[in-house]
């Protein structure tokens, strides 16, 4: 049972995750919508709503970026890579329609975790100053480490264990072509593809979903997602590779030491990151696994498992090396 002194402590994480909940929420709906749920459903509708917006905000901007504002840098003009290097608008449509029905469910992970948190089940602390900034950035590096070593054998995994890369996996998989990667298709995990879903009507329902999603005010979308994503969840698989993907996160609070908020910022940067490494750029900073490193991964399904960076891979034998970029001059 837990002393009087460390219900206080703990109750520094609930006054957390409350603030947290009243910067996003109070911001965005009216206070009688949020306000009268438990604090587990407030947190959850916090971490969706917040996880939305850092997926289309990361994306449009890095698809502004890369494919319109500085595209003569990355795509010179003149020239085309092997095949079309710039994902078409159905596809990055496609890849968000899909990363959307997932998203209810991505966000229940860190949900969980900081319910745990609060509950004072995990090893973490409040303050950077209980621990000291050198300790701070020790346990920082080995969470890291336990991350990257996490996600790279359950990355591996998905790929060795045959019935889990048929079932969860291989629909990441279809999208294994530059013009076919782009920063939405990281969050993409269950993708509905054609081969999948053989019922023309079923595919038509799927398209006319897009274009009423397109044409619904933000307001009312984001009532209206939770109900209609899980309604729809039957049309693909269950996001568990996500889930799976993102556990390490979770599983290091119990034995590492970790700092809360930068857990959670950690969490959200996952949206970043993933965007950054499906955008088929590479941006040759060793040792980060860019996303000249996880386009051969798309391409070749055995190599460059790792998450951050390329560690694990030249470890233990599973790193392949991005050649330079080859271009084909247009005639």
């Amino acid at each position: 049972m837990a002393t009087a002194g460390s219900i206080d402590y703990l109750q520094q994480f609930v006054e957390d995750t409350s603030m947290f909940n009243s910067i996003v929420l109070s911001n965005l709906l009216p206070a009688t919508w949020w306000a009268p749920l438990p604090h587990f459903l407030q947190t959850w509708l916090r971490n969706y709503i917040a996880g939305t917006i850092l997926y289309f905000l990361s994306g449009f901007l890095w698809s502004f970026y890369i494919y319109h504002l500085y595209r003569n840098v990355y795509i010179p003009k003149g020239r085309i890579l092997i095949a079309d290097a710039i994902p078409s608008n159905k596809a990055m449509l496609m890849q968000i329609y899909v990363a959307m029905k997932a998203m209810p469910w991505y966000t229940l992970l860190p949900t969980v975790s900081e319910h745990l948190i609060e509950n004072g089940w995990t090893k973490c602390y409040s303050g950077i100053y209980e621990v000291g900034w050198i300790l701070y950035f020790c346990y920082l590096a080995i969470y890291l480490i336990f991350v990257e070593f996490g996600i790279y054998w359950m990355h591996r995994e998905l790929h060795d264990i045959k019935p889990l890369y048929k079932l969860l996996h291989a629909t990441h998989h279809i999208y294994n072509k530059q013009n076919t990667l782009s920063p939405f298709a990281g969050q993409s995990v269950l993708h509905t593809t054609y081969r999948q879903i053989r019922d023309s009507t079923i595919l038509y329902v799927a398209n006319e979903l897009i274009q009423i999603l397109i044409r619904i005010p933000n307001w009312l979308l984001l009532l209206l997602l939770p109900a209609l994503f899980v309604y729809f969840s039957g049309l693909a698989f269950h996001p568990v590779d996500g889930i799976l993907q993102a556990l390490p996160h979770a599983l290091a609070l119990f034995v590492i030491p970790t700092h809360f908020r930068t857990h959670i910022a950690l969490l959200f940067l996952e949206a970043v990151w993933t965007a950054n490494i499906h955008d088929c750029i590479h941006g040759k900073l060793w040792p980060v696994m860019g996303a000249g490193y996880h386009t051969i991964h798309h391409t070749t399904y055995r190599h460059n498992y790792g998450h951050y960076t390329i560690w694990m891979d030249w470890m233990l034998g599973t790193l392949c090396e991005p050649e330079e970029e080859k271009y084909e001059k247009v005639n």
